[in-house]
């Protein structure tokens, strides 16, 4: 698990605090206080290169006494529009026995037979809503793709996904190879909006997963 440090903050204007190379952020949860604290900007580039917004990260706050050290999910990110470097964030630190939603990243490994014999590797969901202790919470969902063959599709049933619960529908395709149409474009665009019309029947206004919420 990554680890940031970080100090509280009592006061200062945070454009000064950013020209000192440090990132103004939150931290809050069910079971705290809001705390307003300061991360060094190249520890936190350096952690958010590792991490998806599913990893936990234990956050260590320094406040004069013995540093405390809370386990923490990113919550909100705001960039910079010139130099894309982060200027604030949220972290939110979940009540342990407490299940909540998240999205999950997809990641796709191996060479597909289907895509070597002329077909399209065509991946649906980039992220699967998930329910679950923040404890169990994979930072990322392997789909291995090396036995998919043209005409086949990885779906919600065919992934582990541990002690989480995923909040879309069994038979929802994640992955795909689908036959090239005529002229060689890639039949692409249709099947996403299938995918796109399955998720919405099926998953509903419940599927939709907040980042992370807490959920009753």
């Amino acid at each position: 698990m990554s680890t940031l440090h970080a100090k509280v903050r009592t006061g200062g204007k945070a454009g000064a605090l950013r020209r000192s190379g440090s990132v103004p952020a939150v931290v809050y949860g069910p079971a705290m206080e809001s705390t307003a604290i300061a991360i060094d900007r190249k520890e936190l580039q350096a952690v958010f290169s590792k991490i998806t917004r599913s990893s936990r990260v234990d956050l260590s706050i320094g406040d004069r006494g013995k540093p405390k050290t809370l386990n923490v999910f990113v919550k909100a990110i705001q960039y910079n529009s010139i130099t894309d470097e982060p200027i604030h964030v949220d972290f939110y630190h979940p009540a342990a026995d407490h299940p909540l939603n998240l999205e999950v990243p997809i990641k796709v490994v191996g060479q597909s037979p289907g895509v070597k014999s002329g077909g399209v590797l065509n991946i649906i969901a980039r992220a699967v809503p998930v329910h679950g202790l923040p404890t169990d919470m994979p930072p990322l969902l392997t789909v291995d793709v090396s036995a998919l063959e043209l005409g086949q599709a990885i779906r919600v049933r065919d992934v582990d996904f541990g002690g989480v619960q995923p909040l879309l529908s069994p038979d929802q395709t994640l992955v795909a190879v689908v036959q090239p149409k005529a002229f060689g474009e890639p039949a692409v665009a249709e099947a996403e909006a299938e995918a796109e019309a399955e998720t919405a029947e099926e998953a509903g206004p419940e599927g939709a997963a907040e980042e992370p919420a807490q959920e009753g």
